[in-house]
Order: C-alpha cells, then sequence, then structure tokens
C-alpha cells in the first residue's frame, strides 16, 4: 500500500493556529513575568534562563493545542516552530524597538526549531493514539 500524505488547507490552519497559540502564550506569560520582574527584582542572568523557558514552554503548547490533524507531525511542527520564531522576533522587535540579531538569538531560534520538530512529531502521535481508540 502506498500511502501518500498530502498537504491541504487543514495543514496550514494547524500551522498558524500553533503559532498563534504559541505567540499569544508567549505574550501572556512574559508580560506576566515582567510584572514579576519589576516587583522581586530579579537578576539579570535568571531572566535570560527563564524567558527561554517561556518560549519553550509557549512553541511546544501552541503545537499540542493547535495541530488536530494527526498527519504530517515533523514537518507541521517545523513550519510552526519557523513561524513562531519569526513571529516572536518581528513583535519583540517592535516592543523593544530594536532588531538585533546575535549568536544568543540564532541558538535560542534553533532550540526552538528543534523543540517544534519534535512536539509536531509527539501531538501528531498522540492525536492518531485518541483517534484509533475512538
Amino acid at each position: 500500500m502506498d500511502k501518500k500524505l498530502k498537504f491541504d488547507k487543514s495543514d496550514l490552519i494547524d500551522i498558524v493556529k500553533s503559532s498563534l497559540i504559541a505567540i499569544v502564550s508567549s505574550l501572556v506569560l512574559i508580560l506576566v513575568f515582567a510584572m514579576i520582574v519589576k516587583f522581586a527584582g530579579i537578576e539579570d542572568n535568571y531572566i535570560v534562563v527563564i524567558n527561554m523557558i517561556i518560549k519553550s514552554l509557549s512553541v511546544v503548547l501552541g503545537i499540542l493545542f493547535g495541530i488536530k490533524q494527526a498527519k504530517l507531525g515533523a514537518i507541521k511542527g517545523l513550519v510552526s516552530g519557523l513561524l513562531f520564531v519569526l513571529l516572536s522576533y518581528i513583535l519583540f522587535a517592535i516592543i523593544n524597538l530594536d532588531a538585533k540579531i546575535d549568536v544568543m538569538m540564532l541558538i535560542d531560534s534553533a532550540i526552538l526549531i528543534a523543540e517544534s520538530l519534535i512536539a509536531g512529531i509527539i501531538a501528531v502521535n498522540i492525536k492518531d493514539r485518541k483517534d484509533n481508540h475512538r
């Protein structure tokens, strides 16, 4: 049996939805964290780590909740991660009025894209398992 998986409109919707969920959750969590930092006076080296954790959590949650079709998990995860990285970079560059690209940003982006690829694979396997048990 030759199964060919085609990329269609529902796959594009999954990707866009995943990226938007990740962006919104990232914005909300970073705003909450910013308020905590303002009142708690957290050191800069902790802020960088917590920001990365927030972005990682956001991209994984976005993919887990955004992907509905149990197919093309790696591709959906990869493209969702790329879109998240691009949109979040543009959004936070506008917010901070600073659009610099440095080594740390490239490393963060590579980590987020790798995480999103893995999350996409996990998400479609979870969806597939749920569909097969019904």
